[in-house]
C-alpha cells in the first residue's frame, strides 16, 4: 500500500512536459524574434528621407493652386 502510494505522490509532483507546451513556446519565441526585427527595420528606415508627397490635383491640374 505505501509503495503504490509513493509512486502517486511521485507521479503527482513530476513535471508535466507537454509537447503543445513546447511548441507554443516555440511558436511564440519566433513570433517574437519577427516582430523585434520589423521593429528595428521600420526604425532604420527613417533615417533615409522620404519623397515629397503629390496631391491628386497637382498631377491633374498642374497649374492650379
Amino acid at each position: 500500500m505505501e509503495t503504490s502510494f509513493d509512486d502517486l505522490t511521485h507521479a503527482v509532483k513530476a513535471p508535466q512536459e507537454s509537447p503543445r507546451l513546447r511548441i507554443a513556446l516555440a511558436a511564440f519565441a519566433i513570433l517574437a524574434a519577427v516582430a523585434g526585427a520589423g521593429v528595428l527595420i521600420k526604425g532604420t528606415a527613417r533615417d533615409q528621407p522620404r519623397l515629397p508627397t503629390v496631391d491628386i490635383g497637382q498631377i491633374l491640374h498642374p497649374g492650379v493652386v
